[in-house]
């Protein structure tokens, strides 16, 4: 599996504002990622360098969840096409309990070619707002969130898939990033499997 390392960022939850009343608040202040994660490999991942780096995308993944495992040569096939453009790709096992041995024998049968991290907090989960598995997030360099959802439309709904995808959210939304436009569509419904997230501990 190769690890590219392009383009560290810093996160901002803005999905984490919303009041009771579904109004969102102003996000917090951007702040460095802290947290440590582990790759598939075991070992701890480094967040690449800022210098080159144009956007971040997260690929929140489930092991067993087929829609997400369908997903898995778009995702190899977006990571290789704008990995050479300056975007880093990472895939994010939104599992809390999935053994690292298990994550590594999952992303070498799928072919990840890009870094592939544990988040069994779900810190990277709670930071972006995502909510099934595959779901995309698109990130500044300086942690804003400029597009949520899914990867294509290829699924109408659960049970529901089209022949071919006529729309391309995530490829748009990076092609808007990358020629300095605003992305058209900020935020899609992504049909997959429900990340379970645990609430926290006090």
């Amino acid at each position: 599996m190769v690890f590219f390392q392009v383009c560290g960022y810093w996160l901002v939850p803005v999905l984490l504002g919303m009041t009771g009343n579904g109004i969102y608040a102003d996000p917090p202040a951007a702040k460095p990622i802290q947290d440590e994660f582990v790759d598939v490999l075991g070992e701890r991942f480094r967040w690449p360098s800022s210098d080159n780096c144009k956007a971040v995308v997260l690929i929140f993944i489930g092991y067993d969840c087929p829609i997400s495992n369908g997903y898995a040569p778009e995702v190899i096939r977006l990571c290789k096409e704008y990995t050479a453009k300056g975007v880093a790709f990472c895939v994010v096992y939104a599992d809390a309990d999935i053994p690292i041995e298990q994550a590594r024998q999952h992303a070498k049968e799928y072919g990840y070619n890009c870094p592939a991290i544990l988040d069994p907090q779900m810190t990277l989960v709670r930071k972006v707002g995502a909510t099934v598995k595959p779901e995309a997030a698109v990130l500044s360099p300086q942690g804003e969130l400029l597009y949520r959802g899914r990867i294509n439309n290829l699924y109408i709904d659960y049970g529901k898939k089209r022949p071919q995808p006529t729309q391309h959210d995530l490829k748009e939304a990076l092609e808007a990033v990358l020629a300095n436009k605003p992305v058209p569509v900020t935020r899609t419904r992504a049909i997959g499997c429900y990340i379970d997230v645990p609430d926290k501990k006090p």
